[in-house]
């Protein structure tokens, strides 16, 4: 497992830590130029998006990282880690934009299987 998909894994487990529901995460590297990973999540509320956003940014934070860019509001919000991102809906978005069928060509990373804390980035 590459860096990325490491880290992606780990935001993965944070967010179904914080009861995020229907996580997936997406190896994008063959499909888009600059990212490697999409880690998507649905969140029951804006709050509870902006929890699993707050405590992604808190743990990468303590490693020695932090998001490029963090954008919020309504129905999606997202954190940008260069080479991953977090993209968390409320149920009604996630099924609206199909994020997994936009990106039906990229495989599925079996985040479940490592259990090891969020890594810093390489």
């Amino acid at each position: 497992m590459t860096a990325p998909q490491r880290f992606a894994s780990s935001l993965a487990r944070l967010a179904e830590r914080h009861k995020g529901e229907d996580v997936v995460v997406l190896d994008v590297s063959e499909l888009h130029s600059l990212i490697r990973c999409f880690v998507v999540v649905t969140a029951r509320n804006e709050r509870h998006a902006a929890l699993i956003c707050d405590e992604a940014c808190r743990e990468a934070r303590a490693l020695g990282d932090a998001p490029h860019h963090r954008e919020e509001g309504g129905e999606w919000s997202c954190l940008d880690f260069f080479d991953v991102v977090l993209h968390v809906f409320s149920p009604e978005a996630r099924e609206y934009y199909d994020f997994e069928s936009l990106w039906a060509d990229a495989p599925r990373i079996a985040w479940e299987a490592e259990a090891a804390p969020l890594p810093a980035q390489a």
